[in-house]
């Protein structure tokens, strides 16, 4: 099985980068490690949609690509310009909605034979909630399964004493992650808290680096750590706060969660949280009220006593490598099973 693997070049970062700067990122490299034949293809400028689209269809012709798989709903990847692709593709949308034009687009890709994956059941009800606002008769967009961001493998790391009492990982962002959120939120208090980000690059936003100038005076805060050392430092945490109250999945959190860390989730204004759907019991998390500092505090403070090896060991069992491959390698075939039904009424709808 031959797979051609698009991957953006986010924030500056190559595929082989020892900085890994996003959970899409992330998820890309877990498709190279588990699937034995996947070519990489690094798409330098996400705005220059024809070449781009033309890129991906060509690549996967001369590789010989039995599917594509997509991690980005942007036109450079799932628009227009690739729907013609004799190739079958399997999107697995990792974002939330952002303009209404992505519901049009999802709908296109489907239309035309290919496959598309969400993450959550949360992030369903995202595209939903988006479909409800348009004026136009909308359509609810059609899934073909759900896909979870990430597994645990290896070996499960050992259990040290924590250092920290929270910790949080994310982007320097002021729009999504907001990772700053949790030093302002503990600011006035006692809780020793550790944040792990990565330093902006020139090219950015111009909100985002007001945003990194704002915040870099805080203490406990790491820049820039290779992969290993940001497991190693969340090792030495006791809670872990995730921060952005939209996320459609929480890569972060299943890392927390593998370390034997219970995980705080920042609720949006509805209560729910997709990282719910992560920890293998209840137990092993807890939700606040949105940017609730005196909930943060008391959330910190209510896992005292926990059972860590209880978490990781669960966590362990719910996230294995072999289910994640087993369902991935599931939706791949269906992916290829629809796109050949699908061309082949194409056909017989000509004669």
């Amino acid at each position: 099985m031959k797979i051609l693997l698009p991957y953006s070049l986010n924030l500056g970062k190559g595929f082989n980068d020892s900085v890994i700067t996003g959970g899409v990122e992330k998820f890309s490299h877990s498709i190279y490690d588990v699937f034995d034949d996947v070519e990489i293809l690094e798409i330098d400028n996400p705005k220059d949609f024809k070449t781009n689209t033309a890129l991906i269809k060509n690549s996967a012709i001369e590789c010989g690509a039995d599917i594509i798989i997509l991690n980005r709903a942007q036109g450079s990847f799932c628009g227009v310009g690739v729907l013609d692709s004799p190739v079958p593709m399997l999107l697995v949308c990792h974002e939330k909605p952002s303009m209404p034009s992505v519901l049009k687009r999802l709908y296109r890709f489907r239309d035309a034979g290919h496959s598309l994956c969400f993450v959550s059941e949360y992030q369903k009800t995202l595209y939903d909630r988006m479909t409800k606002r348009q004026t136009y008769d909308a359509k609810f967009v059609e899934i073909d399964s759900y896909i979870n961001s990430a597994y645990v493998t290896g070996s499960k790391p050992k259990l040290v004493e924590p250092e920290y009492d929270c910790c949080t990982i994310g982007r320097c962002d002021t729009t999504e992650k907001k990772p700053f959120l949790m030093k302002t939120m503990l600011k006035d208090t006692k809780i020793k808290n550790l944040l792990m980000t990565n330093t902006p690059p020139p090219n950015c936003k111009p909100v985002t680096y007001s945003y990194y100038k704002k915040n870099q005076h805080w203490g406990d805060t790491l820049w820039d750590l290779d992969y290993s050392e940001v497991m190693n430092n969340l090792s030495k945490c006791k809670t872990y706060f995730s921060t952005w109250s939209v996320e459609t999945w929480g890569i972060t959190a299943l890392e927390a969660l593998s370390h034997g860390i219970p995980i705080i989730l920042n609720s949006d204004v509805s209560g729910d949280h997709a990282s719910k759907v992560i920890p293998a019991s209840p137990s092993h998390y807890t939700t606040i009220p949105t940017n609730d500092k005196d909930a943060l505090v008391k959330a910190i403070k209510s896992f005292n006593g926990i059972d860590r090896k209880e978490i990781q060991d669960m966590t362990w069992e719910k996230h294995s490598l072999e289910n994640w491959k087993t369902h991935f390698s599931n939706c791949i075939d269906k992916t290829i099973e629809r796109f050949n039904n699908k061309s082949r009424a194409t056909l017989n709808e000509f004669f």
